[in-house]
Formats: C-alpha cells, sequence, structure tokens
C-alpha cells in the first residue's frame, strides 16, 4: 500500500512531491526542461517495428483502490496513479528520465505570458474531447481550481499546494483558451492540472452540486465510466478486477491493444506462479530477492530494475527523550555504516544501488548534491563522544543517560515486508556497537503507519521511537515543505517526526516563489543541508522499481516517477 503524502496520511500525489509508501507484504523531485540519466536495466519489450494490433494484457495491480477521484485525499493512491494515468487528462507529465514535459495530446501549448502577476494561458486541443464528445474546455480547469484551492472547507482535496495561489481561472468563448492568473508566484505551475475531471459529468454525479459529486460521485464500486485519455475503466468487479478498454472518442494515437485487465486478487507471494501459469502477463511488485529470483527463472518473462524518485530512510520521534537529544541523532547516523545497509538490501538487485545523501534531490536528478559525506560509514568512536557530551555512560552496553536510562529504542515497519526487516536487523547490529540498542517493533502492513500519522493528528499519541519507511516522489520538490516544517508543532501532518525550525521554513518559502529553476535547485539544497545539521532523518538509499512483463509483449518501458509502467500503454502489443 502506498498512500498520499503520504497516501492518505496526507496527501500530495502526482503533481506533488511526495507520498508516504506503505506497503503490507512487500515495500513501499527534477526541473523542468532538464534531463536526467536513465538508470533501466534489463531490456524493453522485443520490437518497436509495425506494432500488432488487438490482444489482451493481464496487469496484477498492487493495491485495488477504494475510491476512483485521485485528487481526493480519500483515494489518493499511487497504485490508482498510475491507472489514471491512461484516463483522466493532464496539462504535463513525466517522462521516464523525470523530464517533465507538456502532455501535446491535450494542449496546443502552456505559456507563461506575465511574470507581473504570474500568468499561465493554456491552449487545449481543438478535437480534445470526454468521452461522451463533451469538448474538454476551461470549464474543467475551473473545476479543478475550486475544487482544489481550499477555500471550501466541505471539499475533500488531496493537496491545495499552487492552486491556493490562483487568483482566476477564465477561459476564452469556446472554452479552448483558459488563462490562469495567480495572486503571488508559483514556481512549480507545471504540477498543477493533472487528472482533470469533467465538470458537467462532476456536478451531474452530485445531482446539481459540484462538491458532492467531487467528494463522493466517484466513491467505493463507482468507478467512472468517462475518460479524457486513450482508456476508459469498464467492468469493474470489486475485490477482483477492472478492464480499461480503448475511449472511442480518444482523438490521439489509438492503443493498439484490445485492453489491459487489471488484477487486484493477485498478492506478491503469488505472482511468480501466476506469471509462470500465464494467469497474468505483466505485475510491478516491490522487489524482494526472493520474489526477483523467482522470477528472474521463468524463460517467457522479461524484468526491468529502475531507480525513481522514491527512497527509504528512518525518521525519529522527536518526543521521545533520548531522541529529542540532537547528540544522540547525530550518534545514530555516524554509528550506521549506510555502504554495508545498501550491500546487504537493494544492492543485491543492482550495482546502481548506492547511498542517498539528499533528503530532497535523489542521485539520478541534475540538481542532487551529496552532503553527508562525514557520516559515510561507521565511526562509532564519534558517536560515543557525542553521547557522552550529552551526559550518557557508555562504559556498558547500552549506554544509560542518569534521567533517560537505558538507550533502547523500537525501530517500526511494515511487517511482513522481507526488504525492511532485513534492514531493520542490519542497523540493530552496527547500533549495538555505539551502545544503541533497538528492538524490533512491527505491525503488519499498512497497519503501521497509524502510528506514523495518528488519526488523532497529534504528536503526542504517536507510538514510535524510529520509522522505516519511503517517500514517493515527483520531480516538483515543494511538497517536501510539509515533511519537515508545520505552523502547528502539535499536530503531525506530513511531519511526523515533530522537527520545527524556522530557518528551513524561510527557505522553503524562498524556493516555493523563486521562478529562477536554477536558483530554486539551490535552495532545496540548502534546506537539505540544514537537515544534516538538525538530523530529524537519515536517508538511506534510493529504490529500485521491478517491473516483469511475458516477452511476448513490445515496447514496455517502464516510468519510475509515480506515473509507473502503464504511461506508454497506448504502444504496447502483443505478438501473436
Amino acid at each position: 500500500m502506498m498512500k498520499s503524502r503520504w497516501l492518505r496520511v496526507l496527501a500530495l500525489l502526482l503533481g506533488l512531491s511526495m507520498i508516504a509508501a506503505a506497503c503490507g507484504d512487500d515495500d513501499d523531485t527534477a526541473s523542468e526542461g532538464e534531463d536526467t540519466e536513465e538508470t533501466t536495466e534489463g531490456t524493453e519489450g522485443e520490437g518497436e517495428g509495425e506494432a500488432a494490433a488487438g490482444g489482451t494484457v493481464v496487469f496484477a495491480n498492487e493495491q485495488e483502490p477504494d475510491g476512483w477521484n485521485i485528487n481526493t485525499a480519500s483515494s489518493n493512491l499511487l497504485a490508482l496513479g498510475q491507472l489514471t494515468e491512461i484516463v483522466f487528462p493532464a496539462a504535463f507529465r513525466t517522462t521516464p528520465d523525470f523530464e517533465v514535459v507538456m502532455d501535446e495530446n491535450l494542449l496546443v501549448s502552456a505559456e507563461l505570458t506575465s511574470e507581473d502577476p504570474q500568468t499561465i494561458e493554456y491552449v487545449i486541443q481543438e478535437d480534445a474531447v470526454w468521452s461522451d464528445g463533451t469538448p474538454i474546455t476551461a470549464d474543467d480547469f475551473e473545476l479543478q481550481w475550486m475544487m482544489m484551492n481550499g477555500s471550501n472547507a466541505d471539499v475533500d482535496t488531496a493537496t491545495t499546494a499552487g492552486y491556493d495561489r490562483v487568483e482566476s481561472v477564465e477561459g476564452s468563448e469556446d472554452g479552448k483558451t483558459v488563462t490562469v492568473t495567480f495572486s503571488e508566484p508559483y514556481s512549480e505551475w507545471q504540477s498543477m492540472f493533472t487528472n482533470i475531471l469533467p465538470a458537467h459529468v462532476i456536478t451531474e454525479l452530485g445531482d446539481g452540486d459540484p462538491v458532492v459529486g467531487w467528494n463522493d460521485g466517484l466513491d467505493g464500486e463507482n468507478a467512472p465510466e468517462f475518460s479524457g485519455g486513450p482508456f476508459m475503466f469498464e467492468d469493474y468487479r470489486p475485490e477482483q478486477s477492472v478492464t480499461l478498454v480503448a475511449n472511442p472518442e480518444w482523438w490521439g494515437p489509438a492503443p493498439n491493444l484490445d485492453e489491459i485487465v487489471i488484477r487486484f486478487d493477485v498478492d506478491n507471494a503469488g505472482i511468480p506462479a501466476a506469471l509462470e501459469n500465464g494467469e497474468i502477463d505483466m505485475a510491478y511488485p516491490q522487489p524482494q530477492l526472493d520474489l526477483v529470483d523467482q522470477i528472474d527463472g521463468i524463460s517467457d518473462v522479461d524484468s526491468q530494475v529502475s531507480f525513481g524518485l522514491s527512497f527509504e530512510h528512518i525518521d525519529f520521534n522527536l518526543q521521545n527523550s533520548h531522541l529529542a537529544k540532537p547528540e544522540v541523532r547525530m550518534a545514530i547516523a555516524h554509528a550506521l555504516d549506510e555502504e554495508d545497509v545498501v550491500a546487504r538490501t537493494v544492492g543485491q538487485f543492482s550495482d546502481e544501488a548506492s547511498v542517498l545523501q539528499n533528503r530532497i534531490w535523489l542521485s539520478n536528478q541534475p540538481q542532487y548534491e551529496a552532503h553527508g559525506d562525514e557520516y559515510l560509514g561507521a565511526n562509532v568512536e564519534e558517536a560515543q563522544s557525542l553521547l557522552e557530551e550529552a551526559g550518557y555512560d557508555c562504559s556498558s552496553s547500552p549506554c544509560t543517560h542518569p534521567e533517560d536510562g537505558e538507550l533502547t529504542l523500537r525501530i517500526s515497519t511494515t511487517g511482513g515486508n522481507q526488504l525492511r526487516e532485513n534492514t531493520q536487523l542490519v542497523l540493530q547490529n552496527q547500533l549495538s556497537a555505539a551502545g544503541i540498542n533497538l528492538t524490533i517493533d512491527n505491525v503488519e502492513g499498512g497497519a503501521v503507519f497509524e502510528r506514523f500519522f495518528p488519526e488523532s493528528n497529534l504528536i503526542a499519541d504517536q507510538d514510535y521511537d524510529i520509522a522505516l519507511f519511503a517517500w514517493v516522489g515527483t520531480p516538483f520538490p515543494s511538497s517536501n515543505k510539509a515533511l519537515y516544517t508545520n505552523d502547528d508543532p502539535t499536530l503531525v501532518g506530513s511531519n511526523n517526526t515533530g522537527y520545527q525550525n524556522a530557518e528551513i521554513v524561510d527557505v522553503f518559502d524562498q524556493a516555493l516563489v523563486e521562478t529562477d529553476q536554477d536558483a530554486a535547485a539551490d535552495l532545496y539544497n540548502q534546506a537539505d543541508e540544514i537537515l544534516w545539521q538538525d538530523m530529524p532523518t537519515v536517508p538511506l538509499y534510493q529504490k529500485p522499481t521491478f517491473l516483469a512483463y511475458r516477452t511476448t509483449i513490445q515496447n514496455v518501458e517502464d516510468n519510475a516517477s509515480t506515473a509507473g509502467p502503464l504511461w506508454n500503454a497506448t504502444e504496447w502489443s502483443v505478438e501473436g
């Protein structure tokens, strides 16, 4: 399970920076216009020549949506976003190399026409229509702004980022030109207007009230019967499957396939057998060593390992009396041997795996700067020196504090996730050498996130000391602010650590209005340097994605951003 900012925990997907990866039986940011080095290993589907028409691909989806409006906090699920990528329109999309590009199927142009006030003009393709034949117009852009600008507390929205800075959304007489005027600058305007929904349908679903249609019209079994993309949903069978078929009104390049059947009833443990038996043709599980080895042994199945915008990390609960001391947090970072952690975990999947030394940018983004050199490798002597500076006696293990007692901390993660459980054992062994005792205290599946992000939203109600999980990002870094700041220190929000620093708030605020992308990238790197000084979290490694597919499927290419592997499904075809 991967939920909103984290998927349902907080809520920021697709135009945002991060989402919590909350996986049960398995686990769970680049500037515009700049290329990054692609890290896909393995081979793409055979053949780039003339594609065969027709055929079916059966895809095992990681999780079944319990609602279909990805723009709401209640349904902001990564596994849903990877389906709606080919169903709902978006102004900009992310390519496999993390470049942000305008969707030319939807738009003729999207241009900054004024800097003061910041004004964006979108020109919609004349033949862009919804699946019922209704033109896609400014009305649909306006609906998204009205539902996501935060002005109506009754609206369920995954995020207000950017929309809350818009003063007006106006359409031309024919509705095909949209003028968006901002009340204050917003550097990441390209992150907005994704998963656009039809205003006329949403209003109808709410019996004339668009708020009701937005909040409830696509809940539960109410899978969308509309589309503004190349595919549309059909034949939803709860707890079993939903089928994606070609949108008959689609004006862009037509899909080659007849249908893609999305299966919800194949768990990750069953994927190798399902592939071998022909029950499914493709899967995108969180990689575990045994699973990858089993799939590599299937003769008619290819696979790709990629490194996307997701990273594993540990978070410290600063309400803990030990972890409230910065010396203890820094001692833990010094006692860790991150290179050994990588070698014993994701390094087994790919020799491209490496230690991550930045919380804002990932290593295959051009803005990445490594800021954690002084913490590379285990330095037990420095760790114990810091602990003694904080008043601990480390003459025996664990170290003890005269007021706070033994330095024993719980580490919690998604139980049943082999990779994370292995990580815990490695961390436990490394920290013991410095007199820091870790006890493992897991909860099966995504239920552990109720500890990290309690429903009460109060930091005081959090039930963990150290949390091990992942953030999933997009090329837009501004939403990282929610992870490390909070106006009310008693609230968790996205900031599950309770960390506060006015300096980092100021840096994030400067970056948000900085329209020069290089200057903005420098500010975000400054924010990461502050985080290394304060150490509320420790980044570990960039997480791999794993895509397995039958060799008969052509033109398969993973998109290790939040777009996922279906991003180019119109190009897929099946041999024979």
